[in-house]
């Protein structure tokens, strides 16, 4: 069983090829509105993919690993992709899963590329190669079992807790507008997956004070109107799977 959790596609990527590799359902959390019951079946693996918030996991796929039933699990392999260093993140993965009750699960942080353009820039088209090129190769490591988990070291799980509480902190909607480009589709009001836009005047309108911070609204705007604040402005967008069609 796969659970994936994406925003710009690094993390569907990654869930659509485990499931090539190894069947069994394959599942969108953002299909969910419930914490739901999940039953694996005899030596079947439950795979997590999703993507690294401030050295951890973001609160939409957290609250639902929490409130959801995962029975008769035997091996849990977690998959975080990241731009860059998950930090401590495989420790409060670790944590969550047993507190469950669950087994301690392995953890892999596979580096493709960064779609949190609030903090760091994207790269170039290029280096989004190169950087893509690495990763399928992790990957295919990870899928053959001769991949290298990720374990970070004891001085960074002590700091990680305090790094993750700021992705609380930054969470805000409060920035995010959309500029006179946007041509009222509403592909933001769709593609979020807490909610938190509504079209107001034929333009999109943060009415929640917090959201996730995936960047689904920012980087799949076809018309790359949405900004948060100041900080995104010239800075260049990214999906999965507009790389792969070569348009950027």
């Amino acid at each position: 069983m796969i659970i994936y959790y994406s925003s710009t596609g690094n993390s569907k990527h990654v869930a659509l090829k485990l499931h090539e590799a190894f069947k069994g359902d394959i599942i969108d959390v953002c299909d969910f509105e419930q914490p739901s019951s999940f039953y694996l079946a005899d030596g079947e693996t439950l795979f997590l993919v999703t993507f690294n918030c401030f050295w951890g996991i973001s609160n939409k796929i957290e609250t639902f690993i929490r409130n959801s039933e995962f029975r008769n699990v035997k091996k849990i392999v977690a998959i975080i992709t990241c731009g860059g260093y998950l930090g401590g993140g495989d420790d409060l993965i670790e944590k969550l899963f047993l507190e469950k009750g669950l087994p301690k699960p392995v953890v892999y942080s596979l580096i493709m590329v960064t779609n949190y353009s609030i903090l760091h820039n994207v790269p170039s088209f290029e280096a989004q190669k190169r950087k893509l090129l690495r990763a399928e190769k992790t990957l295919d490591r990870i899928i053959e079992g001769i991949q290298r988990p990720y374990h970070s070291n004891g001085l960074i799980c002590k700091i990680t807790p305090k790094i993750h509480d700021q992705y609380e902190q930054v969470r805000t909607t409060v920035p995010f507008h959309a500029n006179n480009s946007c041509i009222g589709c509403g592909i933001c009001m769709k593609n979020c997956p807490v909610h938190a836009i509504e079209m107001i005047g034929n333009k999109p309108s943060w009415v929640q004070p917090k959201c996730d911070h995936c960047l689904r609204c920012l980087h799949r705007c076809p018309a790359e109107a949405i900004n948060y604040g100041t900080t995104t402005q010239n800075r260049l967008r990214y999906t999965y799977e507009a790389h792969n069609s070569g348009h950027l």
